[in-house]
């Protein structure tokens, strides 16, 4: 082999190890990329629970303010429940018993308005100031930032008429509706999730400001068991309402389903349910 031979066979061996040395650098930059790239998550949804007392000076104010929210966020974003209190003649035995689940029944802390962002992960009672603007800033400030918190877990749901409905109510203009909530629970996170339950909230609407959406039935926690990553849980609940028998007031009652940690009472995602 003369010299020319060995310079070109060379030559070869070191374009061909460039070649190779480039397609390697590229194909790790994008593996790089790739794992790199952000997983895609369920949209996270804010449950506000306010507490109000019918009489309360105050909470006219934050009724207000929450109301506007709730209708400029939209139910995919903000959903917001209001649980009446203390005998008003709205309360009821399962909004009392919440509020006592969150404050503790003999607290000195009990005093309506009293918000709660995602349960405990905010809490805000009494008014920020006395101008609508403020408290409005508050409140928004405080939904934001549970907004920009990743959901760990993704919720699904339905409903639909019991097959065995419940006798009428006694007045002739009543109705008891009767309905079977069904849905799944999935961890999208990369921890165990344990100490959570699935509960869920019917509340009706009516054109009053403190009634926008408030609760008629508190459906009972159902555990969920040590959740792994890409687990499920499937859960189903029944809830009977009493309504005047007419189409529009069947229209007004709305079904939220929230995931919710038993020990620190955090809302980890709330799930508004679509349809009648």
């Amino acid at each position: 082999m003369n010299i020319k031979q060995k310079i070109s066979i060379s030559i070869f061996l070191i374009i061909f190890l460039l070649i190779l040395a480039s397609s390697s650098i590229l194909n790790s930059r994008v593996f790089a990329q790739n794992i790199d790239s952000p997983p895609q998550t369920v949209p996270r949804t804010v449950l506000v629970e306010l507490f109000i007392q019918e009489g309360c000076p105050r909470c006219p104010t934050a009724e207000f303010c929450l109301e506007d929210l709730a209708w400029g966020y939209g139910i995919k974003k903000v959903i917001l429940v209001e649980e009446q209190l203390w005998g008003d003649g709205y309360d009821t035995a399962e909004t009392n018993a919440r509020y006592d689940w969150y404050v503790g029944i003999n607290s000195n802390q009990k005093g309506t308005p009293d918000v709660f962002i995602n349960g405990l992960s905010r809490r805000l009672q009494g008014l920020a100031c006395d101008c609508a603007e403020g408290n409005y800033n508050c409140y928004k400030e405080a939904i934001d930032k549970e907004l920009t918190q990743p959901p760990l877990v993704e919720l699904s749901a339905v409903k639909t008429p019991h097959p065995n409905p419940l006798p009428q109510g006694e007045k002739e203009e009543e109705k008891v509706l009767n309905i079977i909530i069904e849905g799944t629970v999935k961890n999208i996170s990369d921890s165990f999730l344990k100490d959570l339950a699935v509960c869920g909230i019917v509340s009706k609407e009516k054109d009053e400001s403190g009634l926008y959406c408030y609760a008629q039935d508190i459906l009972p926690f159902q555990d969920i068991p040590l959740l792994l990553p890409d687990d499920t849980f499937n859960f189903e609940f029944t809830s009977e309402i009493l309504f005047e028998q007419k189409e529009e007031d069947k229209n007004k009652l709305h079904t939220i389903i929230f995931v919710q940690n038993l020990k620190n009472k955090e809302v980890l995602q709330a799930f508004y349910i679509e349809g009648d």
